[in-house]
């Protein structure tokens, strides 16, 4: 999968899809940071489809901090799928984003964390 950013990507959404695109299976394909006029959105596919199990887990609001994130599918039908999470409006997107960020970077370079349980 091609992970490469575009070279006119809004800059408050580069740190976070860098990150998304650490993780083994998703790839960003879009993004936008709402300029502080709309919610701050970034689009992405996984391949395979459990992929999205533990991205969408440093999403949760309750357990981070990172308040006002909710995730979404885009098309149910086509392969692979593609899904998208949104943000707050603004600075409180810019900063959160910044906060998941690190909790996936963390999550790729240190390992899994405790608290997310596979099942087999």
């Amino acid at each position: 999968m091609q992970k490469s950013l575009p070279s006119d990507m809004d800059k408050e959404c580069i740190v976070l899809c860098e990150a998304m695109n650490r993780l083994s299976g998703v790839r960003t394909v879009d993004s936008c940071c709402g300029h502080g006029k709309h919610r701050f959105r970034i689009y992405f596919a996984v391949d395979p489809f459990e992929a999205l199990v533990p991205l969408l887990y440093w999403f949760d609001n309750w357990r981070f901090g990172a308040m006002g994130w909710r995730k979404y599918s885009t098309d149910s039908f086509r392969y692979p799928a593609y899904f998208f999470v949104e943000g707050p409006i603004g600075t409180k997107a810019y900063e959160t984003a910044g906060i998941i960020a690190g909790l996936l970077t963390d999550y790729v370079e240190k390992g899994e964390d405790p608290d997310l349980i596979w099942e087999e």
